[in-house]
């Protein structure tokens, strides 16, 4: 595919615009729910909110828009998982188009998944039989069929053994579960809140990501012993189907090597707010567009 094409592509990202008035206090970071592309660029997976108003109170859904580029045949349908725009409700998603485009798979890192019930109390879970099953901690990574079907849906209590959940934390709308890739974390921080937990492969068929004690978690186990602070356990996911991989496993094709999630340059912070991520970030920057006026 010509460097002309993928640009192309890149201009129809899904794209959240927030309100310059919306404080960026704390840990939350701008919201959004970033679409991906095969790398062929002929499979395209969107990601549309939806505000509906029920009373006074404003929810957003998500609506997922597949499309084969070659054909034009698409599809649309509701994902279960993201949340809002809001500070509190922050989204921070990210889809995949695996080859091949029968499927395509959505990643939620440092948010909490979107449920009526009241959020856990305090600061840090625990292992609990029934807390655990909170749906709070559920929806991380979701295989979809392109009709809208899902395939194979972890929650937390899936990914996570027992002894892991010592470095599960939260502050305000941010929930804390993945270990940060250090080389992203030196100098800057990537664009988007989600690029620090995870690596995926260049054909976006691999996911990989890190079981251990993140930045918020290293003071809070500090008197833990050794075995607990440095905890490590990669973890491998196939994301056409869902299927976990040997982590250990030598992978030869070097598109399917996972790799870090873009090539834009690190920021600080406060630059985040107005940050458009192309349709392909391993090979195509992203852009800062104007953000719209609150009305």
């Amino acid at each position: 595919m010509t460097p002309q094409r993928f640009i192309a592509l890149a201009a129809f990202s899904s794209v959240i615009l927030l309100p310059s008035s919306l404080a960026y206090a704390g840990h939350t970071r701008p919201a959004y729910l970033d679409g991906c592309q095969s790398m062929d660029g002929r499979f395209v997976v969107t990601a549309e909110p939806i505000t509906e108003k029920v009373g006074k109170k404003e929810t957003v859904k998500w609506k997922y828009h597949w499309k084969d580029t070659k054909t034009s045949e698409k599809h649309s349908g509701w994902l279960s998982g993201p949340r809002g725009l809001g500070h509190f409700d922050v989204t921070y998603g990210h889809l995949f188009m695996p080859p091949g485009g029968d499927t395509f798979a959505l990643w939620l890192t440092a948010s909490w998944a979107a449920t009526d019930k009241k959020h856990p109390t305090g600061n840090q879970a625990k292992f609990d039989p029934d807390n655990v099953k909170h749906p709070a901690f559920g929806s991380r990574l979701t295989i979809y069929k392109k009709t809208g079907e899902i395939l194979k849906k972890y929650d937390m209590c899936d990914l996570l053994q027992p002894k892991e959940w010592v470095y599960v934390n939260w502050v305000q709308g941010n929930l804390y579960w993945l270990m940060e890739y250090p080389d992203v974390m030196k100098g800057g921080e990537p664009a988007r809140c989600g690029w620090r937990y995870y690596r995926v492969s260049p054909d976006y068929s691999t996911l990989e990501f890190v079981i251990g004690p993140n930045q918020d978690a290293i003071h809070k186990i500090k008197s833990e012993p050794k075995e607990v602070r440095e905890h490590r356990r990669t973890v491998r996911v196939r994301l056409s189907d869902g299927v976990l991989l040997d982590a250990d496993t030598k992978i030869t094709d070097v598109n399917k090597i996972p790799v870090r999630p873009f090539c834009d340059a690190l920021i600080k912070r406060g630059d985040a707010k107005g940050f458009q991520a192309s349709l392909d970030p391993i090979r195509v920057s992203g852009k800062f567009v104007a953000l719209e006026p609150q009305k």
